[in-house]
């Protein structure tokens, strides 16, 4: 399937350089660089596998972390929660402010999972905001539907 979305994308931009249109939309790029289902069975692939994440992350309580980063890290948790919870709730469609939530915040979480994670001072936070990083990455990569959000 990755393979015929990667074709049909190397089709369009042929009919898009003909036309003189030389740079692809970067939003079109990004679904053939990130983490997501492809093909016609992706978006409900992509649903279930974020519901079963948040299935687990939802029953884990807020972890003990850097008293330096709390505040950080408590404000991600509830803007980025409240992204993936909207997410299931409308059946796999978010609206295009809380999209702009996830591209904001995705930099500033990857450089908190990452100190976190080395040299593995705080365990039980590292898996807690790496579970909540794969969603977001997932629901980020995800595309908009037509019309939609």
């Amino acid at each position: 399937m990755w393979l015929q979305e990667v074709a049909s994308f190397a089709d369009r931009r042929c009919v898009a350089k003909a036309r003189h249109h030389r740079t692809p939309r970067q939003a079109e790029v990004r679904y053939l660089l990130g983490w997501r289902w492809p093909g016609p069975d992706g978006e409900q692939a992509m649903l279930g596998e974020v519901g079963r994440l948040w299935a687990t992350h939802r029953r884990s309580p807020f972890p003990d972390v850097p008293a330096g980063t709390k505040a950080d890290l408590v404000e991600l948790d509830t803007w980025l929660t409240g992204c993936v919870s909207t997410y299931l709730a409308n059946d796999g469609d978010l609206d295009q402010g809380r999209r702009n939530v996830l591209t904001k915040c995705l930099p500033e979480l990857r450089r908190h999972v990452a100190q976190l994670g080395y040299p593995w001072p705080f365990p039980e936070a590292f898996a807690y905001f790496r579970l909540l990083l794969t969603m977001t990455e997932l629901i980020h990569n995800d595309k908009p539907r037509e019309g939609g959000g």
